[in-house]
């Protein structure tokens, strides 16, 4: 019996995957803060530069500085839920959409309202009161 073998060559087809948008982690700020979004872990399959367009889905309504960048921000003056929606183009096609939730309090731990994260002995005192909370709730889930 006779074999014949013939290499096969697959055409590139030229398809495009679309991109994949990715909103970042959920954040929790207070009124006042500036809050940044990062969608920089947003990437294309064939590693093509990306478009960026950031969209309020959700909470009361903020300005969006630089929302066709990776890192927009706005600026909370009301405590409130606030949802972001990022897609992402590559020229070619945009993603699906990827969404993030910024929970805002009217104050931190301190009791004033400030930039950044809470620190302190008030906010680690409060932590730690919560911590048996929330790993008696991440075991029941």
């Amino acid at each position: 019996m006779l074999a014949l073998l013939v290499p096969l060559a697959l055409a590139d087809t030229g398809a495009n995957e679309p991109p994949v948008a990715d909103a970042g982690l959920g954040l929790l700020a207070y009124v006042g803060d500036t809050v940044a979004l990062n969608g920089t872990a947003s990437y294309d399959p064939e590693g093509v530069e990306l478009g960026y367009i950031w969209r309020q889905a959700g909470g009361p309504e903020v300005g969006i500085k630089s929302g066709d960048t990776p890192e927009p921000s706005f600026t909370v003056e009301a405590p409130g839920t606030y949802r972001f929606e990022l897609t992402v183009n590559d020229g070619y096609a945009d993603s699906a959409p990827d969404m993030v939730e910024i929970v805002v309090a009217q104050t931190n731990f301190g009791g004033e309202a400030e930039g950044g994260c809470s620190s302190g002995p008030v906010a680690a005192r409060a932590w730690f009161l919560a911590l048996p909370f929330l790993l008696r709730r991440r075991r029941a889930a």
